[in-house]
């Protein structure tokens, strides 16, 4: 996923060339309004913040692996010593292209 241009759209300079609605019930209109205004926004910047937030982190760990402490000292070993390249494995990589498979 390409972010870095995206990213950059979403500073806060940028011309606000979109629009977005949602349909929300009056209760959670008002609990929302309460928030923001404890933050000190306005309910579509309160909005937009949060969902700008929650995004970045989903797009952030979808972008990262993790390891447990094992799996990380079985992944540095192979680093470290990698296995002998089989016949097939030479054979593959002479080949000017995967389409010559």
């Amino acid at each position: 996923m390409q972010t870095l241009g995206f990213t950059q759209s979403l500073q806060s300079d940028s011309p606000k060339d979109a629009r977005f609605e949602a349909k929300i019930n009056s209760a959670l209109k008002e609990f929302l309004q309460g928030a923001a205004s404890l933050q000190g926004l306005d309910l579509s910047g309160f909005v937009i913040s949060a969902a700008v937030e929650k995004a970045r982190k989903i797009v952030s760990s979808s972008e990262m692996i993790s390891l447990t402490e094992e799996e990380h000292k079985e992944f540095t070993n192979i680093l470290m010593n990698p296995p002998k390249a089989t016949p097939k494995l030479k054979e593959l990589m002479a080949m000017d292209s995967l389409n010559e498979r």
